[in-house]
Order: structure tokens, then C-alpha cells, then sequence
């Protein structure tokens, strides 16, 4: 299904009278003469463009309307009913959730404790917002994984709403521990604005993913999809413990894939020779992580130097294929085809930036690539830890910086 080609015409309707507040009993003969026969997927797509394109109604809206929808046609379309397995990887958003439903409930209380006078509270007030920011892990295992998958099937616009939305949270998040930390010397007023909007952005992020998202990948997702995000989930963790293993899935084998790879026919790569697997196993042992894009802006390949977990840029398979643009967050998407257009325009030889990252160095590379001709063919990222490089030996420097 794709967005750009749903109608929205009998859904248009409905959500705008639901939204000017008519009553339930006008809406009846709309649902019953106009929804009674639309796909699932179809009527969720034109949700999705009157509630972000045409802007012209809220989630709670939505809400109402799926609830109207469950009444009459005794069909919900927000439950789970794909698997019953709780490692699933909807069940595990779903748990995420409610985690974090009741997380938001403790900080609460512990404010109006504060508020009220009971000043030992500080330490564990901050102990609960810190441990709130487990809800990254939710939002990178969509970002990366789901994501690229609605995408494929032509979706665009929810994914990006939902990750500015993710971004928002991110920033409110950071802002309130700030506060909290320094609860005893500022304004409490301040430190409840804070929560109050985190909160607020929360609970509409979380009626989105149930009224939406878990909606919307459940009538498109494939079991196929299901077992290759439940296999490549690990390496973004998550928000709670004891994640098993989703057992329904089936048929997806991430074996060595040097191990298929040709290792008789030599073909030539630089000043020499190597074989397919050669070449490979070469990539992969770089102490460097290598991305590269092709001329179209279509992510084409990572190599694999360690288990994603343990990536700088965490890099899966789901993410192969898809735009350069959409692997970015909005606010920086601007920034990155700048970069690129720079680039591919030999404008600039190169880009380089580095970061701080917990006890790492971050330095990234982009690199327009051409070939003989002149011809642009793509643009090659590598990224790699520095910090090694501080912590030389004195005298090595020395030397070094002699030569």
C-alpha cells in the first residue's frame, strides 16, 4: 500500500466531524456505508495522510474514531493478534510502553513529594529520570528497523513525523534531567514545565505507536519482517529485561556470508589480485567501519568488523536499500545531502567531523567517489575510534612528530 495513491475520501469526513465534536450517533451511517468494506491497511493510510498532510485533526481524534470503528464492526484493529509469542517484537513495543507509562507515573509523584516538602527524594527522583532514557532503545529499534521497512512499501511520511517526534522527546528528556539535577538551585516551576511537556509528548508518541504504528506494520508486515527485527533488535537494546527469543520466527539465516562467497576466480582490485572472499574478509577486518552510498543516494553497503552491537554507526541489513535522506534524522537530513551535494559537485575533496562518545572519539570521513571517467558513483563514509591515538606512548609522539 502506498500513501500517495490512497483515497481519502471516505475517511476525510468522519475525522472532521469526530474532530468539530458531533455526536457519535450522526457518524453511524458514514461508518456503516463507508468504512464496512475497507481494508485495514487502506483505511489506516488515509489516517495517516489527513492526520500529517492535511493536518486537519489530533490523535485523540484517531482514537475516537478506531474506537467507533471497534464498536461497530467488533474488530480491533489495535490489538495484536499476529502472535501470541511475547518476545514478539510488537508485544516488546507494547511492554516498552506500558514501562514507561508507569516510570512517567513514579516521576510525577516523586515532583509532588518535592513540591510537598520532602526534599530526601532528590536522589531517587533523578535515579528515575535517568533510567527513563531507556526509551532511546525504543525509539533507534524503530528508526533503524521499522522504519526502512515502511519505506519499502512506499510510507514515508508517518516514519518521519514519528522520528521529529522521537527527536522532540529526545531533546524534552535531556532538558528535564538537566533541571532535575539542579532541582535544589532553580525554580521548581521550571523543573514541572519540563515534565509536564516530556509528559505530554510521551503520552501522544504512545497513542500514536497504538492507534497508528502497531496498527498500520501489523496489516503490512510479513513474518519474514518480523524475524529479521526480532533477529537485528539486539544491537539497539531495550527499555526493559529479559527479552527472549521470538520463537515463531522463521527463515532468517545471517550466516558468514565470506563462507558462499567465490575464492577461485581472481579479479583485479588495486595494484593486485583477490578473490570475491578475499576482498570480503579484507573489508571486514579494517579497524575502520565503511558505509557506502551509491550515485542514486541508495544505502548499498557496511562491512562488518564486529557485531552490530558493538558498531560505532550501528548498521543492520533492513537498513540496505534505502535513501540516504531517510537514514537521518529530520533536522539533519538538510545538513547531510549539503554535504553530499558539496561532494558529488567536488566542491569540497572531503568532510570530516568528530564526537565525543562515552570513551570514544568519534571521527567520521565522507568521501565523493568517481570513477575513471570523472563519473560520480557514490559517496564512502568510514568512521573510527581516535581515542587509541591519545593514548600513545609519550615518546612515541615524540618520535612520530620528528619525522
Amino acid at each position: 500500500m502506498s500513501i500517495a495513491t490512497t483515497d481519502v475520501s471516505k475517511v476525510r469526513p468522519l475525522l472532521l466531524k469526530i474532530n468539530q465534536g458531533e455526536p457519535v450517533e450522526s457518524l453511524m451511517d458514514g461508518f456503516n456505508t463507508e468504512l464496512k468494506e475497507m481494508e485495514p491497511g487502506e483505511m489506516l493510510g488515509a489516517i495517516i495522510e489527513v492526520k500529517y498532510v492535511e493536518k486537519d485533526v489530533t490523535i485523540y481524534d484517531i482514537k475516537e474514531f478506531l474506537d467507533i470503528h471497534e464498536h461497530l464492526f467488533h474488530k480491533s484493529l489495535t490489538e495484536i493478534h499476529i502472535s501470541k509469542d511475547d518476545c514478539h517484537p510488537l508485544r516488546i513495543l507494547e511492554k516498552e510502553n506500558r514501562l514507561l507509562s508507569g516510570s512517567l507515573e513514579i516521576i510525577g509523584h516523586l515532583l509532588e513529594c518535592y513540591e510537598a516538602g520532602e526534599r530526601t527524594m532528590v536522589d531517587t527522583l533523578i535515579a528515575e529520570v535517568v533510567r527513563f532514557e531507556e526509551i532511546t532503545c525504543h525509539f533507534n529499534r524503530k528508526e533503524k528497523l521499522y522504519f526502512p521497512l515502511l519505506e519499502r512499501r512506499g510510507i514515508y511520511t508517518l516514519p518521519r513525523k514519528m522520528w521529529a517526534q522521537h527527536d522532540t522527546i529526545r531533546l524534552l528528556l535531556r532538558a528535564l534531567r538537566k533541571r532535575t539535577e539542579k532541582i535544589e538551585e532553580i525554580e521548581f516551576r521550571h523543573v514541572r514545565r519540563s515534565f509536564d511537556d516530556m509528559k505530554d509528548a510521551c503520552e501522544e508518541m504512545m497513542l500514536e505507536e497504538s492507534y497508528l504504528f502497531i496498527p498500520l506494520t501489523q496489516s503490512l508486515f510479513k513474518e519474514e519482517d518480523w524475524t529479521a527485527i526480532a533477529a537485528e533488535s539486539k544491537a539497539f537494546g531495550y527499555a526493559i529485561e529479559s527479552v527472549g527469543k521470538y520463537q515463531n520466527g522463521r527463515g532468517y539465516d545471517r550466516k558468514n556470508e565470506s563462507e558462499s562467497l567465490d575464492d577461485t576466480v581472481h579479479m583485479q582490485f588495486g595494484g593486485g589480485y583477490l578473490t570475491a572472499k578475499e576482498a570480503n574478509l579484507i573489508l571486514n577486518h579494517l579497524p575502520v567501519e565503511v558505509t557506502f552510498v551509491d550515485r542514486n543516494g541508495l544505502f548499498k553497503y557496511f562491512n562488518e568488523i564486529g557485531g552490530a552491537e558493538e558498531m560505532m554507526f550501528i548498521r543492520t541489513p533492513l537498513s540496505i536499500g534505502r535513501n540516504v535522506a531517510n537514514c537521518h534524522p529530520p533536522k539533519s537530513t538538510k545538513k547531510v545531502m549539503h554535504i553530499i551535494h558539496d561532494l558529488k559537485k567536488r566542491k569540497k575533496e572531503s568532510e570530516t567531523m568528530w564526537f565525543r562518545k562515552k570513551d570514544k572519539y568519534i571521527h567520521v570521513t565522507y568521501k565523493a567517489v568517481f570513477d575513471e571517467a570523472g563519473e560520480f558513483m557514490g559517496i564512502l563514509e568510514y568512521v573510527q575510534d581516535i581515542q587509541p591515538f591519545f593514548e600513545l606512548p609519550r615518546e612515541v609522539k615524540r618520535h612520530t612528530s620528528s619525522q
